[in-house]
């Protein structure tokens, strides 16, 4: 009986210790299985947002709307070029850090990309809307220049609206919602854009104290030109011979390529094709 009971034991702790050790197997390799997921899914990821970027590469090399598909080694990318349009007479203009400047254009451009001075917004004013700063902090003020031709002379008429300082006031500067495309918690005001016989060319605008986000919106049923291409590409590492196919990684860059515009030098100056004048 006592050898019996011994034999028990014997088998009661081999079993206890195959257990254990089969428990720490499969954790091993399951720990093993899911490093080399993520390997492989981080390997994935960079060669699709290397062929992403590729893809944005070409297309910034073009000047119109285009699409396409092209292989990229082991991935591919899809790339695709379209107008940075406003929708329903509204333009959501990128976010403007302090110390910069954005350019609105007001005038249309042509396949070149040179001015076309017969196609304008032609209302006298427009409604631009910048968002509230955060608690705590002051809010944002805008100095806006609109640029234009007068004859043959280039001219500039220029504005301040400072939402917390009345010597600069802002048509609205209170929590103005549902105003230019439904923007919620903005400041409001109203610019006058010289129309004819006058020739609108370009707005810039350029926020102080703190980063504004911009809309513009048309009033009176004005049409605002296009304001560049919006360029993306979608990098994929499953593919067919033209196009991404499911099951794969994808990775989306999107970059605005705006109509150039004069250095922010030039702000504080009217200049003309043959002379500059401060």
């Amino acid at each position: 009986m006592i050898v019996t009971h011994a034999r028990g034991q014997v088998l009661l702790i081999t079993v206890l210790i195959l257990s254990i050790a089969i428990t720490i197997a499969l954790s091993l390799i399951g720990r093993s299985v899911t490093d080399v997921s993520m390997s492989r899914n981080l390997e994935e990821s960079a060669r699709a947002f290397s062929a992403a970027e590729a893809g944005i590469e070409e297309a910034l090399l073009k000047t119109n709307t285009a699409s396409g598909f092209i292989p990229y080694g082991e991935a591919g990318y899809e790339y695709s070029i379209v107008p940075m349009q406003a929708t329903n007479g509204i333009y959501k203009a990128p976010t403007i850090a302090v110390g910069q400047a954005d350019t609105f254009w007001l005038v249309a451009h042509d396949a070149s990309n040179a001015i076309v001075l017969g196609t304008h917004y032609d209302n006298a004013s427009l409604e631009l809307c910048w968002s509230h700063a955060p608690v705590g902090q002051r809010a944002p003020a805008l100095e806006i220049a609109v640029y234009y031709l007068s004859g043959s002379t280039y001219l500039v008429t220029r504005g301040f609206y400072d939402p917390d300082e009345p010597k600069w006031p802002v048509n609205d500067a209170n929590n103005v919602s549902g105003r230019c495309g439904g923007m919620q918690n903005a400041y409001s005001q109203i610019i006058p854009i010289p129309v004819t016989p006058d020739t609108p060319l370009f707005m810039r605008i350029r926020p102080y104290y703190g980063n504004a986000t911009v809309t513009l919106a048309a009033v009176g049923g004005g049409i605002f030109p296009d304001q560049g291409f919006e360029v993306s590409s979608v990098g994929c590492t499953q593919l067919t011979g033209t196009t991404c196919v499911g099951g794969g990684v994808t990775r989306k860059i999107v970059v605005r390529r705006q109509y150039p515009g004069a250095a922010t030098i030039f702000d504080y100056s009217v200049y003309s094709q043959s002379s500059l004048v401060h």
